[in-house]
């Protein structure tokens, strides 16, 4: 009850400072240039002067360590402002919401925290159109696109089915509202995003439930449709196996369950498969963990050989075991030690079986090396004292040299949350297309 009453009067005493500081807000707002700035600007009376400032921002991630920026401003007068320079951190997509707030003191020591404010960062080049839908019992999909009156309804069935198709046959569902970007053409979409390849055709931001695709309107029937259903399945499986320990998806596991979304097997699955029993051209199931071939050939194999192991999994051993596997590596396991948990099998094992159940020849497998342990390796004495080198320094112009010069803003210590990944994106699908020199951009500001 003591330490109860101290906190009521601390609490009151911090009230009471911010009540007594001599500083007065005239204007606090947030002018945005997507995707290159962010200016945030607090004005006070004039002839007023603040003896510190900061300014903490932060956007709405699901992070595991999602914890506000502090930055502290440089004071020269009753103006406040900082810019946040995207260019050297990559810029959230649109859609993307944040929120900011100042703690100013006066030379008195009185404290005021100024309301958090909130701002969604939007791509203003476009007249957006938007529709929502929702599968049974999940979380609701909004699409926006704005070339084509049709282009909007047929890919939301196109997401709508691909969604359904997971919860029926592999057991996950959507675990929050998602947001698809349509763009007319992928040169329009790689206009939204500071750093993305000129080959990317299609971004998915794990971290904000948030697609951007490029889809001309002749192809939505073909390439988009296809193109939804694989990158809203990358995001759902994403949510559903979302993990703070360290564990991820073997490509094979992901790609495949982004392959089984689009729908039944098509022709091109068959060929590529049929091809395989016949040439023993399959990859090793080890091999599939990590990156694809970059040869397009190679690469739609992989892509169809993900395809068949996950269909084999799911037709032998059903949706519970998926879903068990997809926590158990969220979990932290490893590859080999999640499939021996869940299936009774490791890598080598699920590729003798899969080529068994399909009518391949068997690959002679070789055995699987024991890892080492630190027990197991002799600690070494240095051949050489260790030379003391000067550091060479930044070059002019240089990202290090830019980042010298500039504030290097801390975590916030009390607005920790938990979940999810960081600001990079995950580039998941090709395009082609060259970005234009010219960019046409709006400003859109955000007034208190």
């Amino acid at each position: 009850m003591f330490l109860t009453l101290l906190g009521i009067m601390f609490l009151a005493v911090k009230r009471g400072y911010a009540q007594e500081s001599t500083l007065t807000i005239l204007s606090n707002e947030a002018q945005v240039d997507f995707p290159e700035t962010v200016t945030f600007r607090l004005e006070l009376e004039a002839g007023q002067k603040p003896a510190e400032a900061t300014l903490i921002y932060q956007l709405g991630q699901n992070n595991c360590l999602a914890a506000g920026t502090q930055v502290p401003v440089e004071i020269s007068g009753p103006i406040l402002e900082w810019t946040w320079v995207m260019s050297r951190s990559g810029n959230p997509p649109p859609g993307a919401e944040m929120w900011w707030q100042w703690h100013i003191t006066d030379s008195a020591g009185h404290t005021i925290i100024t309301p958090k404010e909130q701002l969604t960062f939007s791509d203003d080049r476009f007249d957006w159109q938007n529709e929502t839908a929702t599968a049974d019992g999940s979380a609701p999909i909004r699409l926006n696109w704005y070339e084509g009156d049709e282009v909007g309804p047929i890919l939301l069935d196109a997401a709508v089915a691909g969604l359904e198709r997971l919860e029926q046959d592999v057991g996950i569902e959507l675990q929050g509202d998602v947001q698809f970007f349509i763009y007319g053409d992928t040169a329009d979409m790689r206009e939204a995003l500071l750093y993305v390849p000129d080959w990317a055709g299609g971004i998915a931001f794990s971290e904000y439930n948030t697609i951007l695709i490029g889809v001309p309107p002749y192809s939505v029937e073909t390439y988009g449709k296809d193109t939804v259903r694989h990158e809203l399945a990358h995001l759902v499986i994403g949510q559903f196996a979302r993990s703070c320990l360290g564990g991820s998806l073997p490509t094979w596991l992901s790609e495949g369950l982004a392959v089984f979304a689009e729908g039944e097997a098509g022709d091109e699955i068959a060929a590529d498969i049929n091809e395989g029993i016949q040439n023993n051209t399959f990859q090793p199931v080890r091999s599939l963990n990590g990156a694809f071939p970059s040869q397009d050939d190679q690469a739609r194999a992989a892509y169809s050989q993900s395809y068949s192991l996950v269909a084999f999994l799911l037709d032998n051993y059903g949706q519970e075991k998926m879903a068990a596997l997809l926590q158990t590596l969220a979990g932290g396991a490893g590859y080999d030690s999640a499939l021996e948990q869940v299936y009774g099998f490791n890598a080598d094992g699920l590729e003798v079986a899969w080529r068994s159940a399909i009518g391949a020849s068997p690959r002679q497998i070789p055995p699987t090396p024991t890892p080492l342990t630190a027990a197991g390796i002799p600690t070494a004495l240095p051949l050489d004292a260790a030379e003391s080198r000067p550091t060479p320094s930044p070059a002019p112009g240089s990202a290090a040299n830019d980042a010298s010069a500039t504030n290097s803003p801390t975590a916030s210590s009390d607005s920790i949350e938990v979940c999810g990944f960081g600001l990079a994106p995950l580039l998941l699908i090709g395009g082609l297309g060259v970005i234009p020199a010219n960019r046409r951009r709006r400003r859109k500001t955000k007034k208190i």
